[in-house]
């Protein structure tokens, strides 16, 4: 295979992550893959990233930096994107740092297999040590097969929108979510709606850390339940019937929920969420769910007391709930 020579554009947002910042940018500055274009989107940061970003500029004519007022990670996404001149795309986390042959390694795979996404996987951890990256597995997925393994597995790289490498067409109509918390759901299954084909290795390339100030750490119900709902009505719209039996259940799940969480805060859209909860579990779709689920839900829609006091059993005995 001739060595690729595409360019590469790396979207990097930042925003209060000054303890982080060198780690990350020192990952990017020394890829193996030097046709880089790395685009640091400092989002109206308070503390010195800015200047550690005009710092880097200085030293690295491959660095692009833009300062915006504070709009969110998607915001400053859509603001790398919208400058973006690579033919493939990556997002890389400021407070997450990547393996030497990260862009090195997802080039060539997703240049051997002809492929709209290429996926390295990732480990959380606080451990600067690079872990080997001797490749042992890798896995073709056709799009339908890759949006199977999307919504059954609890596969953290497949959803998340850092550790991939993108086709840039991809986003020529699609950018993230403003306000959204948990923004890579609303987009990762579009994306992979749209690819033809895509490639993932369990090589470790993206190293994942997760600290206090992490939005990710807190999660509640309302969080995931305006995408859980959107993907169902999106694959029912594309009438991809095969797959509305994997997403209507957690619809289902995250709709029971939130009643839990509102019922005795504000009934009205407790109401609202039983109420959508039953009219879900009436769809034709959810016929077609695991026997073990469909008896559960169908018991809590009819009587949903009985799943608040499954909720306040002990964890090990409510963990299916």
């Amino acid at each position: 295979m001739q060595k690729p020579n595409s360019l590469i554009s790396i979207i990097i947002p930042i925003y209060k992550v000054e303890p982080y910042l060198r780690r990350c940018l020192n990952s990017i500055v020394n890829q193996t893959y030097t046709n880089l274009e790395i685009i640091l989107v400092d989002d109206g940061s308070p503390d010195s990233c800015p200047q550690i970003c005009d710092e880097y500029a200085v030293k690295d004519n491959r660095i692009i930096v833009i300062h915006k007022r504070n709009g969110g990670l998607s915001d400053a996404r859509n603001a790398g994107l919208n400058i973006c001149k690579g033919e493939y795309i990556s997002f890389v986390d400021s407070d997450d740092w990547v393996d030497e042959k990260y862009i090195e390694i997802l080039l060539e795979l997703a240049i051997k297999e002809n492929a709209d996404i290429a996926i390295g996987e990732n480990i959380q951890t606080n451990d600067i040590c690079n872990k080997p990256n001797n490749i042992s597995k890798i896995q073709i997925y056709s799009s339908k097969e890759a949006l199977y393994h999307l919504f059954s597995q609890d596969h953290i790289a497949f959803t998340i929108s850092c550790g991939k490498l993108y086709r840039k067409e991809l986003f020529s109509n699609l950018h993230f979510p403003i306000g959204k918390y948990h923004e890579d759901e609303y987009t990762t299954y579009i994306l992979f709606y749209h690819s033809k084909k895509i490639v993932y290795t369990n090589c470790i390339l993206y190293y994942y850390f997760r600290h206090s100030n992490s939005i990710t750490g807190s999660r509640h119900p309302w969080d995931v339940l305006e995408v859980f709902e959107q993907r169902y009505l999106f694959f029912k719209d594309k009438n991809e019937k095969d797959l509305l039996p994997l997403l209507i259940v957690p619809l289902c799940w995250q709709l029971l929920c939130a009643y839990w969480f509102e019922s005795n805060k504000t009934p009205i859209k407790a109401k609202k969420h039983l109420s959508d909860f039953q009219k879900y579990t009436q769809e034709e779709s959810f016929s077609q769910v695991p026997l073990f689920h469909k008896f559960f839900l169908k018991i809590f829609s009819k009587f949903p007391f009985l799943y608040i006091l499954c909720r306040k059993l002990p964890f090990h005995i409510r963990k299916e709930f």
